[in-house]
């Protein structure tokens, strides 16, 4: 195979000359061999063939053979004088370490330098002009060498470009080195080979040398994947961990892959942090080499792991990143075992102390029974001293009340169960026997023989006082001492049993306190207690010896009076009720109360406990419902109005889902505009089998069931949703009023969903208005101010509702935030006939002008009342005078109609003249009329004082003319109560009959302005009068400058309130920021990543620690334009959207660069920049 491969690198000619050499010589051959066969000698002519064969063939040799050989060795003789010519090349080849040899096209060498040599071993032999199969002949042991040599030139000149590889050369010695060639070919113009440069390096020491890396990376890392410690390597600026070993992973709880994606912030216990990052600071400032410290890991199942993590600096190269090396172990068994040896060292402190100074006796006996040990506690209980005790024997100490049979069985347990306990009598130093529970456990050694005994002592003399204290309040009430329903339903039972046999009747009373609570909301529980106690005394003085009074509990009593009938009951009940109404003297204050009793009778009404009570419940109810202070007996019909208020209740449970509710709005007027300022949702119920039941029957219910919840959150999201579908239609909706229930009040979910509602429909808090009552802020007056208050933080309006009716508290209207009081209707309905009610309303409206609070007046029915309410200066009106409860459409068509109060209702007006006549004569009246009209008064006649009244009612007057003597009422005493109903009109008496005392009387009361005198004459009485309406308007005119001088001061106090509200709140908002940012500053400064913050005028306000090391070569960064210190980092993050990630390079390292507004976006005051590390450049 190699005779093959040497015959085919072979040159063409030498081939051809070879075989035409063969040829000759087979033809001598041949003609030796014929002549033999043939048996002819050999003569001259067997020669002359190939003598004349030869002739011709030589030639022929000496050109294919002899003569390219020729040139061949003048051209190599040529190469080598031209090499050995050029002395700069080949000083330069001597001079290079490595191996350098030149070959010609045909492979054989030319110029090698010295390593060359070594590494071929020709300094011996004649290696110049000499192929790699001569060199082979000539050192037979490298052979194999330069056939590799043979192969890997050919594999150059195949690739027509270098080609690099490695060769192993052994020499003589057995030596064997690994060089690295390297081999350039060079082409002629056309193609031709025409020669090969080499140059080999001897890469035995590297290869030993990473051989022994590789090895050294293989320990290294099989010592990594299993090393007992957990390893990790942490990048320390950017807190990535990026290699950990398996343990490290097991002991953070998370797999390898998990530990890549996260940094060690996200592994460590929230209250490890601080104390990580502050060492991490000191480490990446390199201020320390390493630390140390016990610290815990969280897994993501939040089992809690102790470990002991050591952390030192990595750094190779004064310009490589710093990297971390952490090393941790598991030492959450030591931890437990720690904490297990210093809970049984608290737990033997705290025996110690307990025995020292515990409540109970404890006392340590020998095995004879002497004590050796007892505590203070036993001797205090005992009545011995510490040193009396020791020694003494347990038995001295045992009371006469046990038998000898008892201390056996006693003995008997201790010694074969090793305990016993129970409740015994002792008798102490001074012969005084005593209750105590005693616990006795035997202590015995390796033996198990008993060395002693341990006794646990508590006295219970106190505790027997108590357990009969107990037992006594099993069946008694605590306050009072009377019978509880416990004892009540077994007297009760008895005494059925009794009248039962003696076919007796009896009787049941209810007797409930009316407005209790009101005691105890004004004076106080304590005083509400006393009540109590006086009311049983009252109650047990009033009945026989037989007769049983208990206290259910609250305000209620149950009287049980067996053997007295009907009769008999209804005059017990009226002398009760009289008992009750007498007045109280309770703590200083004399009050006086009433009652209201229902009865029941055995066995009409029930024939058990249960019934009767519920017998007498009903017609308690029925009793108060009939305005109290009275008594009422049970009938059939009190029990039907019960399963009826079931059904109600029941068929309200699902009246929402069953599309039954609806919700009407009655608007709400300005009087001073005239237009509509608001709406109130107001809800209506449409039973299909009940009809249309009023809010008066199913509110309360749905109070008292807990209904009202669903309810008024139903009503909530409803009024939202149509507010939503107004203003989607391009309607201006004012705000509009919910009535919020007590018991919704004190929901603690009712924030949450009115938030929820005003969301889903997108609706402004500004539109809603909740309406409170009175009645729902008392039970818990903090909490409710706070509710209000979270309210008015949503922007919701809040308004007073039915004030007037409960507490009306000054104090509590100036504390409550409140924006609008609304004027219950019963103080409306009679404002205009009733003095109290129109005094009331206008203190209210006074007194809420003067906080800043508007006013609304409902259930306004008539202009007088309007008119009366707006000569008070009231705000706004509500009610049937303007328009009753309409549906969502009638709405929409009232604001298109765009209905208005008239103009003479409103608060600013115009003057406009009213008369009224009063006079019981016909003929005076048509005189008057007739005289007075000349002037365009608006005339209104009336022919009594009661007549006069009705009027004034109905319609606005500004002067009354009265004649004195009239039926019924005087002139005089009409105009008295004209006054007091309606202080702005003129009173003038016009009588030709004199009664000076009531007239004068009348004049220095106010109650009249004039008194003129029958007959009288035209234009004197039509000056009298035009000068009376002049001095009308002067004080309409003032009464508008009070009104707008009033507003103005209201509109005033209320933007002063609502200025407190805000500096309020802001203040809070400032503290909290401060708070919040010195949090983020501790938080920002100690991070990873280098953060920085930019105020609005480009400046750097904040630089983190990681910040200053990043970018320490900038030099002091506070306080310098971002622009000017970090330019690249300014213009990334103008070129980019708030919170969009920028990639930016900064000295050959990559980052991702973003920005967020430092502080609200409402009022950003600045920019934070965040650079995360992704890594060098490639």
């Amino acid at each position: 195979m190699k005779s093959l491969t040497l015959f085919l690198k072979t040159p063409t000619r030498v081939v051809i000359a070879v075989g035409l050499i063969i040829l000759v010589v087979e033809l001598l051959i041949m003609l030796l061999i014929s002549a033999v066969t043939e048996g002819s000698s050999l003569n001259a002519w067997h020669f002359v063939d190939p003598i004349l064969l030869t002739a011709l063939v030589s030639p022929a040799l000496y050109i294919l053979i002899f003569r390219p050989m020729r040139n061949q060795q003048v051209e190599l003789e040529r190469q080598l004088v031209e090499w050995r010519r050029n002395e700069q090349l080949t000083a330069l080849i001597g001079a290079i370490p490595d191996s350098v040899f030149l070959k010609d096209g045909e492979g054989r060498w030319l110029v090698t330098n010295e390593p060359a040599k070594q590494l071929f071993h020709l300094h011996d032999i004649p290696w110049q002009g000499k192929s790699d199969m001569e060199l082979a002949d000539l050192h037979p042991a490298l052979r194999a060498v330069h056939e590799g040599c043979l192969a890997s030139d050919e594999k150059a000149w195949q690739a027509g470009k270098l080609l690099v590889g490695e060769e192993i050369v052994a020499g003589e010695d057995g030596r064997r080195a690994i060089i690295e060639m390297r081999k350039v070919p060079l082409f002629g113009n056309e193609g031709q080979r025409k020669g090969l440069a080499i140059i080999g390096r001897d890469i035995t020491a590297r290869k030993q040398a990473e051989q022994t890396l590789r090895v050294s990376e293989e320990r290294f890392k099989t010592m990594f994947v299993q090393a007992p410690l957990g390893i990790a390597l942490i990048d320390s600026l950017a807190g990535h961990i990026y290699e950990v070993n398996p343990r490290f992973a097991e002991i953070a709880g998370r797999s390898m892959e998990e530990l890549a994606d996260i940094d060690w912030l996200q592994i460590t216990h929230p209250d490890d942090v601080q104390a990580d990052l502050e060492n991490m600071a000191l480490l990446n400032a390199g201020k320390i080499n390493r630390f140390q410290m016990e610290k815990r890991y969280l897994h993501p199942d939040a089992t809690v792991v102790w470990i002991n993590m050591t952390i030192a600096a990595l750094k190779v190269g004064d310009k490589a990143r710093p990297h971390h090396l952490c090393m941790i172990q598991d030492i959450t068994e030591r931890k437990q075992t720690e904490a297990l040896l210093k809970e049984q060292q608290t737990q033997i402190k705290l025996a110690a102390q307990v025995f020292a100074q515990g409540r109970e006796g404890i006392t340590i006996s020998d095995a004879r029974g002497n004590i050796v040990l007892a505590n203070k506690s036993f001797a205090a209980i005992s009545g011995y001293t510490e040193a009396e005790l020791l020694g003494k024997n347990s038995r001295t100490l045992s009371s006469t009340r046990h038998s000898p049979g008892f201390y056996r069985a006693m003995w008997d347990s201790i010694n074969t169960k090793d305990y016993w306990a129970g409740e015994i009598w002792d008798r102490r130093k001074d012969g005084t026997e005593y209750p105590a529970w005693l616990a006795i456990s035997t202590m015995r050694d390796e033996q198990g023989q008993i060395t002693h005994y341990l006794g646990s002592f508590s006295d219970l003399s106190d505790a027997k006082v108590a357990e009969n204290r107990i037992q006594w309040l099993s069946y008694f009430d605590a306050l009072t001492g009377l019978p509880n329903r416990v004892l009540l339903k077994d007297r009760t039972t008895h005494s059925i049993n009794v009248v039962q046999r003696a076919s007796a009747p009896l009787t049941m009373m209810l007797v409930g306190i009316d407005h209790f609570k009101r005691v105890t909301d004004t004076l106080g529980h304590h005083i509400g207690d006393e009540l109590l106690v006086e009311v049983a005394k009252r109650l047990g003085n009033s009945v026989r010896a037989q007769d049983t009074v208990a206290r259910l509990g609250g305000n209620e009593f149950v009287l049980v009076l067996p053997d007295t009938p009907a009769a008999g009951a209804a005059h017990l009940a009226t002398e009760l009720l009289w008992t009750m109404a007498q007045p109280y003297q309770l703590g200083g204050h004399e009050l006086t109360l009433t009652a209201s009793i229902g009865i029941a009778r055995y066995p009409d009404n029930g024939s058990d406990f249960d019934a009767l009570l519920k017998a007498v419940e009903l017609a308690l109810h029925r009793a108060q419902a009939n305005g109290r202070d009275t008594f009422e007996f049970y009938s059939d019909d009190m029990y039907q109005q019960l399963l009826a208020r079931d059904h109600m209740t029941k068929a309200l449970r699902h009246a929402a889902a069953l599309d039954q509710l609806q919700l009407l709005y009655q608007p709400l007027v300005d009087l001073q505009t005239g237009q509509i300022s608001g709406l109130e949702a107001l809800l209506r119920w449409h039973h299909p089998e009940l009809g249309s039941v009023s809010p008066v029957q199913f509110i309360p219910l749905a109070e008292e069931s807990g209904l009202i919840k669903g309810i008024g959150e139903w009503v909530l999201r409803r009024a939202c949703s149509d507010i939503r579908a107004w203003l989607d239609k391009g309607i201006k909706v004012p705000p509009v009023a919910v009535n919020v229930s007590p018991l919704q009040f004190r929901d603690p979910d009712l924030i949450a969903q009115v938030k929820s509602a005003m969301s889903e429909s997108q609706v402004d808090p500004l539109l809603i208005y909740l309406e409170v009552t009175e009645g729902a802020l008392m039970d818990d007056v903090p909490r409710s101010e706070a509710t209000l208050r979270e309210f008015k933080s949503l922007g919701v309006k809040l308004s007073l509702d039915d004030f007037g009716t409960g507490y009306s508290s000054l104090s509590y209207l100036k504390r409550f935030p409140f924006d609008k009081v609304k004027i219950d209707q019963s103080f409306v309905r009679d404002i205009t006939t009733n003095q109290s009610d129109a005094v009331i309303a206008k203190v209210i409206i006074s007194m809420a002008h003067g906080l800043g609070l508007k006013v609304i007046a409902e259930g306004v029915e008539t202009e007088a009342q309007c008119e009366m309410l707006r000569t008070h200066v009231c705000d706004e009106i509500q009610g049937y005078f303007f328009s009753k409860p309409i549906s969502t459409q009638a709405i929409e068509e009232l604001f298109a109609e765009g209905r208005q109060l008239p103009p003479h209702l409103l608060r600013l007006q115009k003057p406009q003249r009213t008369l009224l006549l009063v006079d019981d004569e016909p003929n005076i009246l048509a005189s008057l009329k007739r005289l007075f009209r000349r002037d365009g008064h608006v005339i209104l006649t009336a022919n009594s004082g009661a007549q006069g009244l009705e009027l004034l009612s109905k319609q606005k007057v500004d002067l009354i003319i009265s004649d004195q003597r009239m039926p019924g009422m005087t002139g005089v005493e009409f105009l008295r109560a004209a006054k007091a109903l309606y202080p702005d009109t003129i009173r003038i008496v016009l009588s030709g009959y004199t009664e000076l005392q009531s007239v004068t009387d009348a004049i220095n009361e106010g109650a009249v302005y004039r008194f003129l005198t029958k007959p009288w004459e035209d234009e004197p009485l039509r000056e009298h009068i035009n000068k009376a309406f002049e001095y009308k308007e002067l004080l309409e005119e003032n009464r508008q400058l009070d009104i707008k001088i009033r507003t103005t001061n209201q509109e005033l106090i209320a933007a002063n309130r609502q200025l407190g509200d805000i500096l309020q709140n802001k203040r809070h908002q400032i503290e909290r920021d401060e708070t919040s940012l010195a949090i983020a500053r501790e938080a920002l400064q100690h991070m990873p990543l280098p953060v920085i913050g930019v105020d609005d005028e480009g400046l750097i306000a904040f630089v983190n620690v990681a910040a200053e090391h990043r970018f320490a070569d900038a030099g002091a960064l506070l306080g310098v334009e971002l622009a000017q210190a970090l330019p690249t980092v300014d213009a990334a993050i103008a070129a980019t959207a708030e919170g969009m990630p920028c990639e930016l390079l900064i000295d050959d390292t990559r980052y991702l660069v973003k920005w967020n507004p430092m502080g609200l976006r409402s009022r950003s005051r600045g920019k934070i920049v965040t650079l995360i590390h992704t890594g060098p450049v490639a």
